[in-house]
């Protein structure tokens, strides 16, 4: 009995051990190999694009979170409480088919904003996104930052979701003097940040007849963090980008997932008959006070994660938005309502027009 216990206990050591080696080993590989951007980075402008007509004072914009193409309505996500890690093959080729579909109606749009496209991940099957979007709008140039760089994230440790390389995207009719990516420089601690976003936003360039810019920015702000604490210094860098452009006399307009409510927001001004809710921290006053917060009261842009889509059921919100600065006329701004059949997130519609 002594000799099996013995034995029992080898085996067990063993087999800790041999456990602390292989979380030691991962721990490393993605230390070595993890994703270290620069503050700034210039990115490559890909695709065709004409020249930006200085005169032009009216703009068309659509943003649109398409969640890779793996959080159609079907879809809950272990993230947020629910269980799955990613779609079924069929069903991401379902979405996939109808975030193209939709994105092809948009080619009389000036700028189409994405955000969570994936270039090269398990849980989008290693599909090529940006290629497969850019075949819809063929007349346009587009850029990409990356904002997720992962060699193999461990979790969920029952299925781990891989491999993950995934970004924002804006496809412009117009070819830019210059597109940037900017990181948000905070990010959780070691060793969580391994398989964690690089959070960023995409800063695109046009020049006008008045010696002054248009500026352009994509932005997708952190979730998952508790307290706030990544959104508020990702708030505070993106005050003072914003404010130093628009006190330069430039035109500034960001729109993107904020993963936040705008400013005036309350969830009873959703009529659309489904279950509203709010995200929590507010946005602090001090965000860039006299802009203009652009958003649809009556549509939810966003549906929570934790169960598959059900009408009444399922909690949403609105956290995909505009953000315009006080010498811009907002025109018009509606939520196209897909009944979230394809993307947790809906999209987004807004024109506008520089005043004089």
């Amino acid at each position: 009995m002594k000799k099996l216990w013995r034995v029992t206990a080898i085996i067990l050591a063993a087999t800790i051990i041999l456990i602390l080696m292989c979380v030691i080993s991962l721990l490393v590989y993605l230390t070595i190999t993890e994703y270290r951007p620069a503050s700034t980075e210039e990115t490559e402008n890909e695709g065709a694009g004409i020249t930006f007509p200085e005169e032009k004072k009216t703009f068309t914009f659509v943003s649109w979170n398409i969640g890779y193409g793996g959080q159609g309505k079907e879809m809950d996500f272990f993230y947020d409480g629910g269980i799955r890690v990613r779609p079924g093959k069929d069903e991401f080729l379902e979405c996939m088919k109808g975030i193209r579909e939709s994105i092809n109606k948009c080619d009389t749009v000036d700028f189409v904003l994405l955000q969570e496209a994936d270039v090269n991940a398990r849980r989008s099957y290693y599909t090529n996104e940006i290629s497969a979007i850019a075949g819809v709008l063929p007349e346009y140039m587009h850029a990409f930052a990356k904002n997720y760089d992962c060699r193999f994230v461990p979790l969920p440790l029952r299925e781990p979701m891989g491999k993950v390389m995934a970004g924002l995207i804006v496809f412009s009719k117009y070819q830019p003097i210059s597109s940037n990516r900017n990181a948000f420089t905070a990010n959780f601690s070691w060793p969580k940040r391994l398989a964690m976003l690089n959070r960023c936003f995409l800063v695109m360039r046009f020049p006008l007849d008045n010696n002054k810019e248009f500026v352009l920015i994509n932005t997708h702000n952190s979730a998952f963090d508790q307290g706030g604490v990544l959104r508020k210094s990702e708030f505070e860098l993106l005050h003072n980008f914003m404010t130093t452009e628009f006190e330069k006399g430039n035109f500034v307009v960001a729109g993107g997932d904020w993963n936040n409510n705008p400013r005036g927001f309350r969830p009873e001004m959703i009529k659309s008959g489904d279950l509203p809710s709010t995200i929590d921290p507010a946005i602090d006053p001090a965000f860039l006070p006299g802009w203009q917060f652009v958003f649809d009261p009556c549509t939810p842009t966003n549906r929570f994660m934790d169960i598959p889509y059900s009408k009444g059921k399922t909690k949403t919100t609105i956290i995909d938005f505009f953000v315009v600065s006080p010498n811009i006329e907002v025109k018009n701004i509606r939520t196209i309502s897909m009944g979230f059949k394809f993307s947790d997130h809906n999209p987004v519609v807004m024109k506008v027009e520089i005043k004089q």
